[in-house]
């Protein structure tokens, strides 16, 4: 099995670990996983997809700063402005935890790749040696 380390986003850290079946994650947004080497590549596809769809999203809620007010009241006025604010990228906004969330998965890419670069290295160096 390879262990790395999952990068969940700060607020989601304990939610996100849970729903996963991991333990909580801890402060800092990290959990420990472990894959079966002969998966990672497929989980690695799998969590880019994601990223990939997360980048969509991220274009369509940016369209949301250009949308006009309902009609000329003060009410579709506030009602334009809160939807802007809440799909934006300050925080608390869905641009801004969408890209919370790319990073997040970005760097549990990496550590993925590098565990099974570690693996596959380690299992190379086990065949060389038993060729000897």
């Amino acid at each position: 099995m390879l262990m790395f380390d999952a990068y969940v986003p700060v607020r989601a850290g304990a939610a996100a670990g849970a729903a996963a079946g991991a333990a909580p994650a801890p402060a800092g947004g990290v959990t420990k996983f472990s894959v079966d080497p002969d998966q990672a590549q497929k989980m690695i596809d799998g969590l880019n997809k994601a990223i990939d769809e997360l980048v969509l999203l991220d274009e369509q809620a940016g369209r949301l700063k250009f949308a006009g007010a309902a009609g000329p009241d003060p009410v579709s006025e506030q009602a334009k402005n809160s939807v802007t604010r809440t799909a934006g990228e300050t925080p608390g906004g869905y641009q801004w935890a969408n890209r919370e969330a790319q990073k997040a998965l970005e760097l549990t890419v990496k550590n993925i790749e590098k565990a099974l670069a570690k693996y596959r290295g380690t299992d190379d160096a086990a065949k060389s040696a038993l060729k000897d």
